[in-house]
């Protein structure tokens, strides 16, 4: 199985069609976007997919999108799996790395990069949809997720256009190096491990050795000890080197989804504030609903988190919303604003105060 050639075939024609029209690009663009941003968003999954973290973090986004269409692009373009697209891809790789891409692939292929990052929002859920599907009714878990990237690797570098690079993006990266050195040092401590534990016989035989030499040196147990004091020390040093590599990723981690929040009630609270009448509130709208997707991304990444650090970002959000409550308090006293605006503006004031805990 192919990942890309199969993305590729099925939104070749009508559905390719239907998604230029949505994302509002041209035609002749939308193999141009499908060409680099396919890939890209194929490579940062990947590179999420190769922590098993971030692997079952993929499982967990799968298993909570409608499965009915799975597998079928052209349906799902007209679902409501397609609205939360642009949030569920920040909320997987963060904000700021999804803003990396836009702009590489925009450069790269001569496109706005505001259409270039609405495109990779809605390929996102395409994408994962497509990964479901492959699983052919079973429930993803994060170790078949790890799986089938793995195996995709190739098939996803050979699709990346000749002369477009992600190595430049910050933190895209650091994703792939946080695996890879995590791996290795794992894989360094179970071999100094290994080394302590595999040989029962010999250290049995080590031991009366020690036992039948005692009383003519000491030499020998000492260098024994010594010996193996050496190869504990190198084991636990590895161990712990592994512990700190995965402590200041999740660290990392933590200090992203902090500044997404930070960033997106900013960003809220600007809009809100320059809403004077009715009129403004409709003009809002587009922004607002932009802001409940990347709301519902953002539960996504909360959720990985460990608890004390969920804590941490909740007492975040509970300080933004003390300054956002009085402003939307405002907003709905206005007269002439609509019902619908006022729904979604507790919407996503409703799911904001759900991360507090």
């Amino acid at each position: 199985m192919n990942l890309v050639d199969m993305l590729k075939e099925q939104m070749m024609g009508e559905v390719g069609k239907k998604l230029g029209g949505m994302i509002g690009a041209k035609e002749s663009d939308m193999g141009k976007i499908l060409g680099a941003g396919l890939p890209s968003v194929l490579s940062g999954l990947g590179s999420i997919a190769s922590t098993k973290g971030g692997a079952d973090k993929l499982a967990k986004t799968i298993n909570g999108m409608d499965s009915s269409v799975f597998g079928d692009l052209g349906k799902m373009l007209g679902s409501n799996a397609m609205s939360g697209g642009g949030g569920m891809l920040g909320g997987l790789l963060g904000g700021g790395v999804v803003d990396g891409i836009a702009n590489v692939v925009a450069k790269f292929t001569g496109i706005n990069v505001s259409i270039v990052k609405t495109a990779l929002g809605y390929l996102a859920p395409m994408v994962l949809g497509t990964v479901g599907a492959s699983f052919k009714g079973a429930k993803p878990d994060g170790a078949g997720i790890a799986r089938l990237f793995s195996e995709q690797k190739s098939n996803i570098s050979a699709a990346m256009p000749q002369g477009l690079s992600l190595n430049a993006v910050p933190g895209f990266q650091s994703l792939a190096n946080v695996a890879s050195e995590t791996s290795r040092a794992t894989s360094e401590a179970g071999s100094g491990i290994g080394k302590l534990l595999v040989p029962g016989a010999v250290i049995v035989a080590l031991i009366a050795a020690g036992i039948f030499f005692l009383n003519n040196s000491k030499k020998v147990p000492d260098a024994v000890g010594n010996k193996a004091g050496d190869a504990n020390r190198a084991a636990v040093g590895a161990m712990q080197e592994t512990t700190s590599m995965i402590d200041q990723a999740a660290d990392a981690t933590t200090e992203a989804v902090k500044t997404n929040v930070n960033g997106m009630m900013d960003g809220l609270m600007k809009s809100l504030a320059s809403i004077q009448d009715s009129a403004g509130a409709e003009a809002a709208m587009p922004a607002l609903k932009d802001m409940a997707s990347k709301v519902d991304g953002l539960g996504l990444s909360i959720s990985a988190l460990p608890e004390s650090q969920r804590t941490m970002v909740g007492g975040i959000i509970k300080s933004q919303l003390e300054k956002l409550n009085p402003i939307i308090e405002k907003i709905s006293s206005l007269p002439g604003i609509g019902e619908a605006f006022k729904a979604l503006l507790m919407q996503v004031k409703d799911k904001l105060a759900s991360f507090i805990g």
